[in-house]
């Protein structure tokens, strides 16, 4: 099973946790998104060069090495995975857990599956760690997802710039729910 296939993305969506063996796909799908909507911005030579090695060694690390907070959703349609979500329960003491990752094929965006991961992620870090926030961290620059955000409740709470890891300093911003379950309304 690879991330790779037709344009036409059906339903109905499945979630499930990786295992380590799922680490060449979530690794295909972390390259393909950042090579799509991360194009405008980061280091052509990062995003053509050895991403695909670095990817795939992260996330076997994070995999093989999981903290007992974490949870790697991979989100599929009819067996073919499409895309992944990577939270960490309860990071911060007044953020609340972080998505630390939220990547969907470049073909599979627009058909509610940012949504239905993000809903997921409220979902869990509902059931997991009551009480606590969901955030992420956003580039600044890749304007889709923060409209994206913005247009499910995240409030944008920082401004910073961090080093990406293309080796540049990237403008990012903080977005944050203070109640997740509005994550979860109309699903």
């Amino acid at each position: 099973m690879d991330f790779a296939g037709p344009a036409a993305i059906p339903r109905p969506m499945e979630f499930r946790d990786a295992t380590p063996e799922d680490a060449p796909l979530i690794a295909a799908c972390h390259v393909a998104s950042w090579r799509s909507a991360y194009a405008h911005f980061m280091d052509p030579a990062y995003l053509a060069g050895g991403i695909e090695a670095e990817r795939l060694a992260h996330w076997r690390r994070r995999l093989a090495e999981a903290a007992p907070t974490q949870r790697i959703i991979v989100v599929e349609e009819e067996g073919r995975p499409v895309g992944f979500a990577c939270l960490v329960g309860a990071d911060h003491p007044r953020w609340g857990t972080l998505v630390d990752n939220l990547h969907a094929l470049p073909d599979a965006r627009g058909k509610g599956l940012g949504s239905a991961l993000l809903a997921e992620a409220a979902r869990w870090s509902l059931e997991h760690f009551p009480g606590s926030g969901l955030y992420l961290w956003c580039y600044a620059d890749n304007h889709a997802a923060r409209g994206f955000y913005g247009h499910r409740g995240g409030l944008v709470v920082e401004n910073t710039a961090k080093a990406g890891s293309d080796g540049r300093t990237l403008p990012e911003q903080r977005y944050h729910w203070a109640d997740p379950a509005l994550l979860l309304k109309g699903r």
